[in-house]
């Protein structure tokens, strides 16, 4: 079973965080109760968009903090930093699947940035009109929102240390000598950037990021990365159904990533689009990202268990993924492989 327990980092604005980790019995939570006290304000924002509320249950693991009792331990971490306009929370595909194996994650919000933010008091945030109308060109507005996704994380991951010896419910929970990041799009970019800054994440994974936003300032990571992305991972895929000059400014961003990263494994998954890796398709119905949520878990576990054990993803372990995970060159083109 999952617990999960709200915190807030003061600021302007205010950070809100999920943190999700193993726990013992409980009462399960629906979909919508995610989102207390503020369930109405989501649920109007949500059938705007089509959303059946229905589909927000993604789990029946899920309990609430209240009915629960932490299995006691101490857990390697994992920061989620989400994509651009995507609910924190909207990624429990995947969460849910990650926390029994023995994690902790935390989810990081981006209020004004997502689609909506909730609070525990009862405050709540709908994404800012600004924020709704930025060209997908206009790369200036598009830099300052990664380095406020990037200042986030590294606020978040030196508030872990605060919770961790002096939260009443989390104390001592937090192993922080581990400490991988999970970031999707706008997300993966700004985990990125945080593996350059902070030595406490010792392994990041990035869903489809956002390669055309990266910096190229030659400051190199040597933290081991494990890239994940959709199965249109050529030039060519992308500008068939999108922008052509980010299609290029992207596969760009991509080979810079592949040259300047010194511990990195590419892959593609098969299947996916870039928004399988979250919960938004299965808010419509579509199950493909179903499957995408457990190869995407099978991969993650896989390289982060290999890396807190000896510092980098063996190939053994990378030939072992399921086969919908493809490797992949700098060009995005897959590479074939003995299985």
């Amino acid at each position: 079973m999952i617990g999960r327990t709200i915190r807030v980092l003061e600021g302007n604005p205010s950070l809100v965080i999920s943190i999700f980790y193993p726990t013992i019995g409980g009462d399960p939570v629906s979909g919508l109760d995610l989102y207390a006290p503020c369930q109405t304000e989501v649920a109007t924002v949500l059938m705007e968009m089509g959303v059946n509320l229905e589909n927000l249950n993604i789990t029946d693991n899920l309990m609430t903090s209240e009915s629960t009792t932490v299995k006691k331990g101490i857990y390697p971490v994992i920061l989620f930093s989400p994509g651009f306009g995507v609910e924190r929370d909207m990624y429990l595909g995947i969460i849910s699947k990650i926390v029994p194996k023995g994690y902790m994650v935390v989810t990081i919000s981006a209020p004004h940035e997502s689609v909506f933010t909730v609070y525990p008091d009862g405050s709540y945030i709908k994404q800012a009109l600004e924020m709704a109308e930025i060209e997908s060109t206009d790369y200036a507005s598009w830099d300052r929102l990664l380095e406020s996704r990037a200042q986030s994380i590294t606020e978040v991951i030196k508030y872990l240390e605060t919770l961790n010896q002096f939260d009443t419910e989390l104390e001592g929970l937090f192993d922080l000598d581990k400490v991988a990041a999970i970031g999707h799009s706008l997300g993966g970019a700004a985990v990125l950037e945080v593996t350059k800054l902070d030595n406490l994440i010792k392994a990041a994974i990035l869903l489809d990021p956002s390669f055309h936003l990266i910096r190229r300032d030659n400051e190199l990571s040597s933290v081991p990365v494990l890239l994940l992305r959709q199965e249109a991972s050529t030039y060519r895929e992308m500008a068939a159904s999108m922008n052509e000059k980010i299609a290029y400014d992207y596969i760009d961003g991509q080979r810079y990533a592949f040259k300047s990263l010194t511990s990195a494994t590419f892959y593609r998954v098969s299947g996916a689009q870039h928004m399988s890796f979250s919960d938004v398709p299965l808010h419509y119905s579509d199950h493909h990202a179903l499957h995408i949520h457990t190869v995407t878990v099978e991969a993650t576990t896989a390289f982060i268990d290999a890396v807190f054990h000896s510092g980098h993803m063996q190939s053994n372990v990378a030939l072992q993924l399921s086969e919908t995970i493809v490797p992949i060159s700098s060009d995005g083109d897959p590479i074939l492989t003995e299985r």
